[in-house]
């Protein structure tokens, strides 16, 4: 079978017992897949050229044939300017509606429909979300968490993606949501960050969504400073200082949990953080992070993994163990990226997408084929990012940085 055939899911989880009776089905589609006909014709008034009896459509789309080409090898969110006499597109007969002018659709219409996977078998579980969090215990933070989150923007020399998905897992046993992902600015650096709280531990989502925030604290406290070393690509100054940071951080997320009556050891979870300049001059990039998961980088078609270690060992990505905080946060490991280059892409994710992305190599052709050639809307880039891999029903956190090509 091919691997990007969709396939339905069978009725149930492998590793759990079929529910009867839920009102789910599994073969529909909840995707619309076309636009659907256009509003009539306008009729031509009487005596009028042959040509004026063209349609008069209120917002038509542009091919995709008539938009300005990619400038540069790398991404296409920075394309030439029309010409003086604007796109190839026939002017209407009709004078200009307010409003309804040539709607550009971005490439995500090209890939409606459910959900896709890659590999020999589908997953199991249901490819959309069933079970609704109740407030359990008065936790009313991890009922209101939303199952799906997705943010994005531009700023100095990247284009950001990013998005947060509750695992078929979570979903399936009505749980929420415990992995996060951040996109923030502050002054003249973008912090983006994803963390992952461990399943184990039944407040673990109000650990990974409070580090993320406490750590957006600091950073903004330390900017400018943060900001000088990476422009003097001070290593170790970065590395002591953010290290520090993440400490205190971590301090403030204990002290929140013993607030609420609870050890600092239930909001376990783990973090990773980029740093990026607006300056386009600045190439490096600061990354710290404690824990498992993955900081991978995609270059002209090839997937690297930036936290393997010397003797080609996966790192962080794969651990049957793995440090948590606020207890861990001695073992915040900070440093710098200093060999970016224009049309890179960086990939910070938790280990909900890390692990796959190691280990299915049809998980990195799928993505690399289209992370690799443009930079997506936010709902394509969802779509994408969702790709499903039977075994791995994780919460799934990824922040995507496309360096701006040369």
């Amino acid at each position: 079978m091919n691997a990007y055939d969709t396939h339905h899911p069978e009725p149930g989880p492998e590793h759990a017992p079929t529910r009867k009776g839920d009102p789910i089905d599994l073969a529909a589609s909840v995707y619309e897949h076309g636009w659907g006909p256009g509003p009539a014709p306008l009729a031509a008034p009487v005596g009028a050229p042959a040509e004026a009896a063209r349609p008069v459509v209120s917002g038509p789309v542009v091919p995709e044939g008539f938009l300005p080409r990619p400038i540069g090898p790398g991404p296409s969110a920075v394309r030439e300017p029309w010409g003086a006499d604007g796109p190839a597109v026939a002017a209407p007969v009709a004078g200009p509606v307010e409003g309804t002018g040539p709607v550009v659709r971005p490439p995500s219409v090209r890939e409606t429909g459910p959900l896709t996977h890659v590999g020999r078998k589908a997953p199991t579980y249901p490819a959309e979300p069933t079970g609704i969090p109740a407030i359990t215990g008065g936790d009313l933070f991890g009922a209101l968490l939303p199952d799906t989150v997705v943010d994005g923007g531009r700023f100095g020399p990247v284009t950001v993606r990013a998005a947060s998905v509750r695992g078929d897992g979570h979903r399936y046993a009505a749980e929420c949501r415990q992995d996060t992902a951040l996109v923030v600015r502050t002054g003249e650096l973008l912090l983006v960050a994803v963390a992952d709280g461990v399943g184990s531990q039944s407040h673990s989502h109000h650990g990974s969504h409070g580090i993320v925030r406490l750590l957006t604290r600091q950073v903004a406290q330390k900017a400018e400073t943060l900001l000088a070393f990476l422009r003097s690509g001070a290593e170790l100054d970065f590395a002591s200082l953010m290290s520090r940071l993440v400490a205190v951080a971590a301090a403030e997320l204990a002290q929140q949990a013993e607030g609420a009556g609870l050890s600092p050891k239930s909001y376990s979870t783990t973090l990773r953080a980029l740093l990026v300049p607006a300056d386009p001059a600045v190439p490096f990039r600061g990354f710290v992070s404690v824990g498992d998961g993955g900081l991978l980088r995609l270059r002209d078609g090839d997937w690297q993994n930036l936290e393997a270690d010397g003797d080609g060992e996966e790192g962080a990505l794969i651990s049957t163990r793995t440090d948590c905080l606020p207890e861990a946060y001695e073992h915040a490991r900070a440093r710098l990226i200093t060999d970016t280059l224009p049309g890179d892409l960086l990939v910070l994710c938790t280990d909900g997408l890390a692990l796959p992305l190691l280990k299915e190599s049809e998980l990195r052709t799928w993505l690399g084929e289209r992370w690799g050639r443009e930079v997506p809307g936010l709902a394509e880039f969802l779509w994408q990012a969702q790709v499903r891999v039977r075994s791995y029903d994780d919460d799934r956190s990824v922040v995507c940085l496309w360096e701006a090509a040369p």
